[in-house]
């Protein structure tokens, strides 16, 4: 049972932005799931997000051996490098759904 109560302040232009973000749902209902983590998935976007950004890492690694390698004139296979990217990509745009 809710018995406490939290106040904040905001300016008239917030608290519209933040009506329009809550969207249908009441305000107070949507500001509490957002501050306890509970909207977007909370923990597991977090450790998405940390995942997708290992794996970007890992391709701009690859971008740049790729990259010495040509600068050397050596020949390099980069056939897969655009599904990869793809996939990545395909995987960001879910998390961010999630999130709005």
């Amino acid at each position: 049972m809710k018995t406490e109560t939290l106040h904040i302040r905001v300016k008239p232009e917030e608290r519209e932005r933040l009506k329009s973000t809550a969207g249908t749902r009441r305000l107070s209902v949507w500001c509490r799931k957002v501050l306890l983590n509970e909207l977007a998935g909370g923990a597991s976007i977090a450790e998405e997000l940390l995942a997708l950004r290992r794996e970007l890492s890992a391709i701009g690694n690859n971008l740049n051996q790729i990259a010495r390698r040509l600068n050397t004139g050596e020949q390099v296979d980069i056939a897969a490098l655009p599904a990869d990217i793809d996939t990545l990509k395909a995987r960001i745009n879910r998390v961010l759904r999630r999130v709005r």
